[in-house]
């Protein structure tokens, strides 16, 4: 779902997030964030925007814009 407010200086903000709520994107630019929001419907909750140069991203398949959540143990 795609939330668009302003910020201190009156610019809009966009915001994507999931059927959960979750924020997927919070951007200035609006057509990232529609780019994002064309494929949020009915998405795994546990998938999160994939952003270039995170760790194992391969630049030689066809773009992936969600991976899963990484889980952590402390």
């Amino acid at each position: 779902m795609l939330h668009v407010t302003k910020d201190d200086c009156g610019l809009p903000v966009y915001m994507v997030t999931n059927n959960q709520g979750l924020c997927l994107i919070c951007t200035t630019n609006s057509a990232i964030a529609s780019y994002i929001n064309a494929f949020t419907k009915n998405i795994n909750p546990n998938l999160r925007v994939n952003v270039g140069g995170d760790p194992n991203t391969k630049n030689t398949e066809t773009p992936r814009i969600f991976h899963h959540v990484r889980r952590y143990n402390y």
